[in-house]
């Protein structure tokens, strides 16, 4: 049996690729409208309604050491049992103001909400029950390439709402690059709102909208990079990608730790099949900051593969799909088949499309997986 591995052929397709890469830059620098939090609700009213569960609240403030209130909304976390969720987001200045026990209806299988379903009759041991919920849970800020302070929650009292005082970001010694702009904090006013304005338009996808906010921005405040880069964003995602690079660059050119505009350089590279300069990119990524965007090991590996550099492309599909641990992007496998049927690897690449298989059952190539993994097993079987 022959097992010349131009036999194989495993359906790793370039433009699925490239689709994922303008969908993830489609989700980039998206957190919330705004910086609004998602998963929090205002605290208009301070009195108990009749026969319900009174509404839990947190609030605080998000401080990066040494250089005030983030620019860009900062994702606040709760940490309970060892077991971390999204809460909600800061606001333009920071702060944030978030319930607690919001969606208690539907709590994760994982949390004992037996006290707390929707049918439930509220009860003073509920209340309290729901306060011994979160007693000892930890708040923190998540901002790639910064490390956060913790808030544990102490529940006392008679009050339901809560200031848990400040919370720190500190950057990271070795990560160069932030997902966050410096350059925000120092633009005047009217730049900013034009900013916000453009990135809450954004985030609504209005990108007529927000383009015009945006060249806004720039043309009174040229150093805003965070308003260059999603200038970059919306040109992609409009396929106009000369003008994109353009934008990247002139956020890079304010701000050379902005890890976006790079990341974004690499996407258009992609799209392009420029494939060296998508590993020079993706390699930039990593080095400034690779907790923001791990799907530059996915890109470098891609980028590899094409240019003939089999030893690079399997270490940095290795990498992302070691980092991918909620299997967004299971594609990773077919590439990883892709490199060890030409490193004459069946055994290896037939389990990668066992992985795929497992992760994606009902994908639209599954079928042509599954003949690729039986003719991988046959070649492997003959092969010993």
């Amino acid at each position: 049996m022959k097992t010349n591995s131009s036999l194989f052929r495993v359906p790793l397709i370039l433009g699925m690729v490239i689709s994922l890469a303008v969908a993830m830059q489609a989700q980039k620098g998206k957190g919330t409208p705004s910086g609004k939090p998602a998963t929090g609700t205002s605290a208009g009213s301070n009195n108990p309604q009749p026969n319900a569960l009174q509404p839990l609240f947190i609030s605080g403030k998000v401080l990066v050491d040494g250089g005030g209130a983030p620019p860009e909304p900062v994702v606040i976390e709760r940490i309970c049992n060892g077991v971390a969720r999204r809460q909600g987001y800061t606001d333009g200045k920071g702060s944030f103001q978030l319930q607690l026990d919001q969606n208690v209806g539907y709590q994760d299988a994982s949390e004992n909400s037996s006290v707390f379903s929707a049918d439930s009759q509220p009860t003073s041991q509920a209340q309290d029950l729901l306060k011994t919920k979160y007693q000892g849970c930890e708040i923190r800020a998540v901002l790639p390439g910064f490390l956060s302070t913790a808030v544990s929650l102490r529940l006392q009292g008679s009050t339901w709402q809560y200031d848990l005082g400040t919370i720190f970001l500190k950057r990271m010694d070795n990560v160069s690059g932030t997902t966050i702009s410096m350059t925000t904090m120092n633009a005047p006013g009217d730049a900013r709102h034009a900013y916000e304005k453009g990135r809450k338009a954004f985030d609504e996808n209005k990108f007529a909208d927000a383009e015009k906010d945006l060249a806004k921005a720039v043309r009174i405040y040229p150093g805003l990079a965070a308003a260059w880069s999603l200038l970059g964003d919306i040109h992609q995602q409009q396929k106009q990608l000369e003008q994109a690079v353009k934008d990247y660059q002139q956020a890079l050119a304010a701000d050379p730790h902005f890890v976006n505009p790079c990341f974004g350089l690499a996407l258009v590279a992609m799209q392009e099949k420029r494939w060296q300069d998508a590993v020079q990119f993706t390699d930039q990524v990593v080095k400034m900051n690779a907790a923001a965007f791990p799907a530059a090991y996915f890109y470098n590996a891609v980028a590899a593969y094409n240019l003939g550099k089999m030893d690079l492309a399997q270490e940095n599909a290795k990498k992302f799909k070691s980092l991918d641990s909620e299997h967004h992007h299971p594609d990773v496998s077919l590439l990883l088949g892709q490199i060890f049927i030409k490193n004459g690897d069946y055994a290896g690449a037939a389990q990668e499309m066992r992985d795929y298989l497992t992760l994606a059952p009902d994908a639209a190539n599954a079928q042509e997986v599954r003949a690729t993994l039986k003719q991988l097993e046959d070649a492997s079987v003959a092969k010993h």
